[in-house]
């Protein structure tokens, strides 16, 4: 159960612990490393062997609280993710693959009321606005065509809203639920094909999602100094079935076309999170907890080249600076279930098997004003 200003972004029904207002800044950095061993059958020609993908996740962010009453408390959020996949030079998976990077920024104004010494509601809006870079490699080596790289880059905007519920049974317990709704971006702008001579399409265009999902958390203090927590999150994943983009800049053979349509397809699942951990406090000034995840995978290995399911395990500890500055540090490390992959489509068959570990870290640190 967050129980800071992170709380705009998360549950904003629990901005109502806060007392003073407050500022908190958080950086996290996770890095996964990926290995696919198998098959891979385009027109004419068949590879086998290894590939390996890096994925480097920097998410900054920053939140403001403020009580306005003593029933009413207003927050402020502004959280980052830049997202990047580099595949590495001459991949088995090059013309399956491509190297990615994704950028959005959300900002996130939220509102919480106390309805008694209970219970408290709370609702935030979420104005997203998304940047996405794909490099896709065209080629066929059984034909005598070079590889071509595509440029495709597309901004976008979307709108969405969080409500939470905080309640407070007794003295010990706190028990939050938050329900954040899907937000659709309509992307667009242009794909270029770094074919000989170059082709253009200013009206590349298609639609995206982020899931759906609900959150129910309890955090219990079983003394004064030793507490547990536990999560439960559902992700709406079947919002990706499978996504069109538009005049998309591509090579299929000996000439370079502009395809009206391009079909990607997803078929993703809804997944559950699950996560349990503990805090105790040593002292005023110290705290260490300790909580490990289990993150059901959404792919689907028939039609995308993903990971497992997972367990994360991580720990962090703060410490109070002053009387009104707390730092917090923590690592993680995801052991990653191997995947299956089994693709037949138009363009290509892969056979393998997809591998994947990561860490995390993070730095937060809070300021009461």
């Amino acid at each position: 159960m967050v129980n800071d200003a992170v709380a705009t972004y998360y549950n904003p029904a629990a901005l109502v612990q806060l007392k003073n207002t407050q500022l908190v800044v958080l950086n996290s950095i996770s890095i996964f490393h990926s290995r696919f061993s198998g098959t891979v059958t385009s027109p004419g020609f068949t590879q086998s062997g290894v590939s390996s993908a890096l994925n480097r996740y920097y998410l900054p962010a920053l939140y403001f609280g403020k009580p306005i009453t003593n029933k009413v408390v207003a927050g402020f959020a502004i959280v980052a993710n830049d997202i990047n996949r580099d595949i590495e030079g001459y991949s088995i998976l090059r013309y399956a693959q491509s190297n990615n990077t994704i950028q959005d920024v959300d900002f996130v104004p939220a509102i919480s009321f106390k309805i008694n010494d209970f219970a408290a509601i709370g609702a935030g809006l979420n104005f997203s606005r998304a940047y996405f870079l794909m490099q896709p490699i065209f080629g066929i080596p059984s034909l005598n065509i070079p590889d071509s790289q595509s440029r495709n880059e597309s901004n976008g905007t979307g709108w969405g809203g969080d409500v939470g519920l905080f309640i407070k049974p007794d003295i010990a317990t706190v028990i939050g639920f938050n329900y954040r709704s899907a937000i659709t971006y309509r992307m667009s702008g242009t794909s270029t094909l770094n074919s000989s001579p170059s082709l253009v399409s200013h009206n590349y265009h298609f639609t995206y999602w982020t899931p759906a999902r609900e959150v129910l958390s309890i955090n219990h203090f079983i003394t004064k100094k030793w507490g547990v927590i536990g999560t439960v999150q559902y992700i709406q994943w079947n919002i990706f079935s499978s996504v069109k983009s538009y005049n998309v800049a591509v090579q299929p053979g000996n000439q370079a076309i502009i395809l009206p349509v391009a079909v990607a397809q997803y078929h993703f699942k809804n997944s559950w999170i699950f996560t349990a951990g503990s805090h105790y406090h040593f002292s005023p000034e110290w705290v260490l907890r300790i909580a490990g995840s289990y993150i059901q995978s959404p792919s689907n290995g028939n039609y995308q080249i993903d990971n497992g399911n997972s367990i994360i395990l991580g720990a962090s500890a703060g410490y109070q600076i002053y009387k009104n500055i707390l730092i917090d540090g923590s690592y993680a490390h995801a052991f990653v279930e191997n995947k299956n992959i089994h693709i037949a489509s138009a363009s290509n068959t892969i056979n393998g098997v997809n591998q994947n570990a990561g860490n995390a870290y993070s730095l937060k640190l809070t300021v009461n004003l």
